[in-house]
């Protein structure tokens, strides 16, 4: 993917993001508001049923206290053109005296104190089933007030400290239906009400759908990143491969050219020939033709790790002896530099189940390594240790070292540790990822051990390999055998 295509692409996606992110925002912001306006009509609505009903229960109660048979009132049916309810005259009423009737009822009331007029624990009743019906509960706190603001009448748990209430955006009027006195200003009482924690209320309302917006945005936002992440590395391992491919032509082109050089020297009839420009050319062929496989090697190890196709032809590996001849045979290439092998073996159980040509091949890897990224004569030390579920080899070598914040790239296919004045190195990044692999085949693992402190460097290098063992405890007396 072209840079330009790539920055596009996730400007584009970042733009989808936020502008989805906004708006979440605001659905959930609106969704919150429109709740609190619903609840918050809720209580009022509460609040007018509550005057309502506290007016009519006075109004019932003010019939209640008419004589039955007082002067002028007799009981009439309740059919009778004229009635009032249960309620007679001596004989048929118009509606003046209808209305004079219950304006003297209710003018009978309103010259009551306001705490005779409202029952305390019928108020409560009242409040307490209103909110309830409206699914409204947290504990309500109310108080009736005058029209100045005297706190005439508390609910339970108020007490003395009525200053909140009184601010309280929720309120109604009591006695709504009260006639003015004559010549007298009309008394005016308000209802106040507040619920406690209303924004908790609203927010556990709407929990789970906040819930699952966040956890939307943040598995977009995970995937996105987890997109950005692949593309990267896409473009990095692109980047990587392209140099690899430069870099093996290069490579290729300089041993086929020495190979050509050197027989075309071995078979000019005008070259005089003696017998130490003879071994001279020809150890110059067989040097190359060793370069050319390796090369060759490193392509076939990358092709096999990218398609699987590793087979592990498994088989009781004595560790002991693969470990004794491989220090054997990479000696020479150590001793070439003044440098040596050591092979300790300290395990009391050697044998595994695996592979021994993969394990073989791994082992050379490490060698090779230790021995190219040394600018001192090198020594690398192989010790083993074991214990009732597994083998432990160390590979440690006195080379170059390997710097902390490489260490966790070192297992990646096609990554090199830049070497610093180290130039003489070749190589393609496949060893060790090679080595990795084969031991995860294995089931095992394997890390790399540096340095003593972040950024130190040149103390060397460990790598400690664990493999399983294929009955562990059980086997154990079958597996002493190296």
């Amino acid at each position: 993917m072209e840079k330009r295509t790539a920055t596009l692409l996730i400007a584009a996606i970042s733009i989808a993001l936020l502008g989805l992110l906004g708006i979440q925002v605001k659905w959930v912001r609106d969704t919150l508001l429109l709740k609190n306006a619903q609840y918050n009509e809720a209580i009022d609505n509460a609040l007018i049923a509550v005057s309502d009903r506290l007016e009519r229960a006075e109004a019932r109660h003010g019939l209640a206290r008419l004589p039955a048979g007082g002067p002028g009132l007799d009981p009439w049916p309740a059919t009778h053109p004229g009635t009032l309810d249960s309620l007679g005259t001596s004989g048929p009423l118009d509606g003046a005296d209808l209305d004079e009737l219950l304006r003297g009822l209710l003018t009978a009331g309103m010259l009551r104190d306001i705490r005779e007029r409202i029952d305390p624990k019928l108020l409560d009743s009242l409040v307490h089933e209103e909110l309830h019906l409206r699914h409204i509960e947290g504990g309500a706190r109310y108080a009736v007030f005058t029209h100045n603001g005297g706190a005439v009448l508390a609910g339970p748990g108020v007490g003395a400290d009525t200053v909140a209430l009184l601010g309280s955006m929720h309120r109604v009027q009591l006695f709504r239906n009260d006639w003015p006195q004559d010549g007298a200003e009309r008394a005016t009482w308000w209802l106040h009400l507040d619920v406690p924690g209303q924004p908790g209320v609203l927010l556990r309302s709407a929990w789970p759908m906040l819930a699952a917006s966040l956890l939307f945005l943040l598995l977009i936002a995970a995937v996105f990143g987890y997109t950005l992440r692949t593309m990267f590395r896409q473009k990095r391992l692109g980047d990587i491969k392209n140099d690899l491919v430069n870099n093996l032509t290069h490579e290729l082109k300089t041993p086929i050219s020495t190979i050509s050089l050197a027989c075309e020297a071995l078979t000019d009839p005008g070259m005089p020939k003696d017998e130490g420009q003879v071994q001279m050319f020809t150890g110059m062929i067989k040097e190359e033709t060793k370069r050319l496989g390796l090369l060759v090697e490193s392509v076939l190890l990358s092709a096999i790790t990218d398609q699987g196709g590793m087979r592990l032809r498994l088989s009781d590996v004595d560790m002991h002896a693969l470990l004794a001849e491989v220090a054997r045979n990479a000696s020479l290439q150590a001793e070439k530099r003044g440098g040596r092998i050591l092979f300790t073996p300290g395990a009391e159980l050697a044998h595994v189940h695996g592979d021994r040509t993969f394990l073989t091949s791994i082992f050379y890897n490490l060698i090779d390594n230790a021995v190219k990224y040394c600018t001192v004569s090198p020594v690398v030390r192989i010790t083993t240790r074991s214990d009732a579920q597994a083998l432990t080899i160390e590979v440690r070598d006195n080379g170059i070292g390997i710097p902390h914040s490489e260490q966790g790239k070192i297992f990646d296919r096609l990554y090199r540790v830049p070497t610093g004045n180290v130039h003489n190195v070749k190589g393609f990044g496949l060893g060790l990822s090679y080595v990795k692999s084969v031991v995860d085949r294995h089931g095992g693992t394997i890390r790399v051990e540096s340095g003593t402190a972040p950024g130190e460097q040149g103390t060397g290098s460990r790598f400690i390999i664990t493999l399983p063992f294929e009955h562990g405890a059980q086997d154990r007396h079958t597996a002493v055998r190296g």
